[in-house]
């Protein structure tokens, strides 16, 4: 890009593909009237280019004799100039093209193994194309240093203090006048100044968004001297230099073009920085003056937090982070994601996904978490029954120090992510909220370890002989239910046949007399429904018929499915009458309850010892957060059920 306070010293070279010396005649001229550049009186030596074409005004000085020029040889030490809305293209030997753009001077010369061209301002670009013979060795010859092109293609931008290098294709070398040569691919930018030679990036801005969470928010314009407050229905486009604070609920920054979120907590405040991107990767500056900072970073793409304190946080394969503002620096908690951390002493430190860290001038210092006491295995269909949100770990079998990638989502189909990042132990602590579902998929690398999902609800305390809705599979295995009180209700489930089905027909005989079903039902489902106290006590024998649109049987899905109605002196849910949720918290606490027969039931990790009715008494040992978590598996459904002890249960 030409720098507009450049633009009057503009030198414009542009190598090109072009045929070789031996191709046709060069083009004729298509500038304003001169004379021609004859090689009367020219040096007998080998030409070094050929003025293959001019527009506006173009001079030639040979000798201190300045002239018009047109097309012809050019020599050693011979100058080109251009005026306003002028240019010129130089051919060279090897059949490559060079564009001298308006307002440009260069003087040609030569070296041991190639051509140089003096540039002093202005503007060099360079395109590789085909040659014929061998490649000539090209120098741009800077006020900071050279440009060796070679068979590379380049962009130059020479101002007063500094000269930008834009690569397009292949590779160049920098050579400044100060520290050794830097070496730079196609698509990369460097600059020579009288520093030397550095790589450069150049960055497109990004505009941040604020969406309202709540509360109130307040905005301080670059040039503004106070705070004002947010139009709750017009949110502000915030700009570089302004600063944001909210002081209650939550604000959320989303650069522009970007799915990144910044979340700011009530009582935070941040100065507004640079937000820039390139490519693939993004750079957000946000000084932390006071509060937290919650990062949401999709996976995949590299981004670059500047936090202040001189810190940049680079997160290569996106990431969750937390900032938090401290007495003597910050605190970063990278939930998932590995964060390079650097300093502004050049201080490089890696916080893995899972580790938090403490971040000052002085250094960084990383810590690993503990992972929470109540934890989730990695399976399907679990059930946490607790009073409010809970703290919790999803743990799965594997070695630490390896790479997980963890997804962490609200639904089955993993569309609603709340987390998708890398951690290094084989476990991830979360919030279970106060009721929903959490559904999660763990990798590593490309190969998928095992998925989890668990129903989350407030426990039901209520009558225990109340009759619940039990489910009976088709499959080989009997089915036995037992039950107190009333007979439940059933629910009759089976799977689609490979076939055109309109409906289905379930039928339900008395074991041993099959002669005439008790009860049928039809449906359009793969399952049915048969209310509280439909089938007693007993044992039953059940299949289900195909039915086409006609109501023709056209088929079973096979063997007859089995059943069984016990009434036992037991419960079918999990019942605990001690402790209760408040109840005050001690080193050891006592339990007691009912559960459903045939069940094992623990506590805090301690089994519990039934008696012949299903019933248990002990003490278990709290766990952390004045907790007691008891677990139970009935009917093939691992149920987790949270009491919280002490003054509301809080931690």
């Amino acid at each position: 890009m030409i720098r507009p306070a450049l633009h009057a010293l503009t030198l414009v070279a542009v190598l090109l593909a072009a045929c070789s010396s031996g191709s046709s005649d060069p083009t004729p001229p298509t500038g304003g009237g001169g004379a021609a550049i004859s090689d009367a009186g020219a040096p007998a030596q080998t030409p070094a280019a050929i003025l293959q074409r001019t527009t506006g005004t173009v001079t030639l000085t040979r000798k201190g004799a300045t002239t018009p020029a047109n097309q012809g040889p050019l020599f050693d030490g011979d100058v080109v100039e251009t005026a306003a809305e002028s240019n010129a293209v130089l051919r060279f030997p090897d059949g490559r093209e060079l564009e001298l753009g308006e307002n440009g001077r260069m003087e040609l010369g030569s070296e041991a193994d190639g051509l140089v061209l003096n540039i002093g301002q202005g503007v060099v670009v360079s395109r590789v194309g085909g040659s014929s013979g061998e490649t000539l060795q090209l120098s741009l010859d800077t006020p900071y240093g050279l440009v060796r092109v070679g068979t590379g293609g380049v962009s130059v931008n020479v101002g007063s203090d500094e000269a930008l290098i834009d690569v397009l294709a292949g590779e160049v070398t920098l050579v400044g006048r100060e520290g050794g040569p830097l070496s730079l691919e196609a698509g990369a930018e460097g600059s020579l100044s009288k520093k030397g030679a550095n790589r450069k990036v150049r960055l497109e801005p990004l505009t941040i968004v604020l969406a309202r969470g709540g509360g109130r928010v307040e905005v301080k314009k670059k040039d503004g001297k106070a705070f004002a407050p947010v139009n709750p229905k017009k949110s502000p486009t915030l700009a570089a230099g302004d600063s944001l604070r909210v002081a209650g609920g939550s604000a959320t920054l989303t650069p522009d073009k970007s799915d990144a979120k910044v979340t700011l907590v009530s009582g935070t405040e941040v100065g507004i920085g640079e937000s820039v991107t390139k490519g693939g990767s993004e750079e957000l500056a946000l000084e932390v003056k006071k509060g937290q900072l919650q990062l949401a970073l999709p996976f995949g793409k590299k981004r670059t937090i500047r936090p202040g304190d001189g810190l940049s946080l680079v997160a290569e394969q996106g990431g969750q982070l937390t900032v938090v503002k401290a007495k003597n620096g910050l605190e970063l908690n990278s939930i998932v994601g590995d964060v390079v951390v650097e300093t502004e002493s050049g201080q490089k430190v890696t916080v893995k996904g899972g580790q938090t860290a403490t971040l000052t001038r002085a250094g960084i210092e990383p810590h690993d978490v503990s992972r929470e006491a109540l934890q989730l295995p990695t399976k399907q269909g679990l059930r946490l029954l607790h009073p409010g949100a809970e703290r919790v770990a999803l743990v799965w079998p594997g070695d630490d120090d390896k790479a997980y990638r963890v997804i962490l989502a609200t639904d089955a189909a993993f569309e609603k992510r709340l987390v998708d990042g890398i951690v290094h132990q084989t476990f991830f602590n979360t919030v279970a909220p106060a009721r929903g579902a959490l559904f999660w998929q763990i990798l590593e690398g490309e190969t998928e370890l095992g998925r989890g999902s668990v129903s989350i609800a407030a426990e039901r305390i209520g009558d225990e002989l109340e009759g619940i809705t039990n489910v009976v599979t088709a499959g080989p295995e009997k089915t036995v239910i037992y039950f107190q009180d009333k007979p439940p209700a059933l629910t009759f489930t089976w799977k689609p046949p490979n076939k055109p089905v309109t409906e289905y027909l379930l039928k339900i005989y008395r074991a041993g007399n099959l002669a005439a079903p008790l009860l049928e039902r039809r449906t359009t489902a793969t399952s049915a429904q048969l209310p509280l106290g439909s089938v007693s006590e007993g044992t039953y024998q059940w299949d289900v018929t195909w039915l086409d649109e006609k109501g023709t049987p056209i088929g079973t899905a096979g063997k007859m499915n089995q059943l069984e109605l016990q009434y036992v002196n037991a419960v079918r849910a999990l019942i605990i009458k001690a402790p209760r949720n408040g109840d005050a918290p001690a080193p050891k606490v006592a339990v007691s309850g009912i559960a459903p027969i045939g069940v094992k039931v623990s506590a805090n990790g301690q089994p519990l010892t039934l008696d012949a009715k299903a019933r248990f008494s002990g003490q278990v040992a709290l766990m952390p957060g004045s907790r007691v978590v008891f677990r139970v598996v009935v009917n093939g459904v691992e149920t987790y059920v949270v009491r919280w002890l002490g003054r509301g249960g809080s931690r």
